[in-house]
């Protein structure tokens, strides 16, 4: 080979390794950004909408990495919690436990404050002295705002241990779905889960519950105090519970069982018209052993709308 064809070749390779090298440079400026797909969260409760996405190399205002919102996007054109300052609703409420005289309170809700909790704002209520309703103490104790047809619960739900000679028990509610006007009868809203150890009677006892809403159907009517409403929905706050102790062995002494059921009926542009709640339970007994508390018992309240002032 001669020495000009070595040169030559030698010229080629030089010229073509800075090529490569300057096409290697120039792609590692395009490619280093790795895009992900985002998406939408139109609500800000940090769920993103399945259906609404987009791909880019930095986080979008308005978008999250997750898809697990089952609501973004969905607009609700009614509204069965009317939360506005200075509303008020008044109930008759009558408590039963199938032992002592049916005892009756007249409790009144009134918003009278706003607050904001994790950028949302939420609505704060009061129950006049002495309310003994299941919802008017829920309302009172938590606070409640209203995005596009779903109603949200912040603070917590007691559960009423005492009346069985415990400690009662608070189940934390964290962005906690009330309503949700566009799903279906049965649909489950929201699930909150734990558990607790107790000594009651001298009995240690393990506790594991769940709390759980539930939509339920909308009626064309329902009736309270004979005044007749129109497009009602329904929706359930269930508490399911098992209990154990241990006796050399493990034993079971409240099965897994709905210990509280509370079943709300809401009107369209009027809010809470009806509530039902029972506190029931059935324990097995332990062998050998007397209970320190009835084998069953169960309390139902009853709280059922007279009247409105909505602003």
């Amino acid at each position: 080979m001669s020495l000009k064809i070595q040169k030559a070749i030698y010229l080629f390779s030089i010229l073509t390794l800075a090529t490569i090298t300057s096409c290697s440079s120039d792609d590692d400026s395009t490619t280093s950004c790795t895009e992900t797909l985002w998406y939408a969260d139109t609500d800000l409760d940090g769920l993103g909408d399945p259906n609404v996405s987009i791909s880019s190399c930095t986080q979008p205002d308005g978008y999250v990495s997750n898809n697990d919102d089952d609501f973004d996007g969905i607009i609700s054109t009614t509204n069965y919690h009317m939360l506005s300052m200075g509303n008020t609703w008044i109930y008759d409420v009558a408590t039963n436990d199938g032992t002592n005289p049916v005892t009756n309170t007249v409790d009144e809700i009134t918003v009278d404050e706003t607050t904001i909790i994790n950028t949302h704002e939420y609505f704060g209520m009061s129950s006049s002295t002495g309310s003994s309703g299941i919802m008017s103490q829920l309302y009172d104790q938590n606070y409640f705002r209203v995005y596009d047809g779903v109603t949200y619960m912040e603070g917590e739900f007691i559960l009423p241990l005492s009346t069985i000679n415990g400690t009662d028990l608070a189940i934390d509610l964290n962005n906690t779905k009330l309503i949700d006007e566009s799903k279906s009868a049965g649909t489950i809203l929201s699930t909150q889960s734990g558990d607790t150890a107790q000594n009651i009677g001298g009995i240690d006892l393990d506790i594991t519950y769940t709390l759980k809403t539930v939509q339920q159907e909308i009626l064309t009517t329902h009736t309270v105090n004979n005044e007749t409403y129109s497009n009602v929905i329904i929706s359930d706050i269930i508490i399911s519970a098992t209990a154990t102790t241990n006796i050399g062995i493990t034993f079971t002494i409240l099965p897994t069982q709905d210990i509280y059921v509370i079943k709300n009926y809401y009107a369209e542009g009027i809010g809470l018209i009806d509530s039902n709640a029972v506190f029931s339970y059935q324990l097995v007994d332990i062998p050998g052993q007397t209970l320190p508390i009835p084998s069953s018992g169960s309390v139902e309240t009853t709280q059922k709308i007279t009247s409105y002032t909505l602003n």
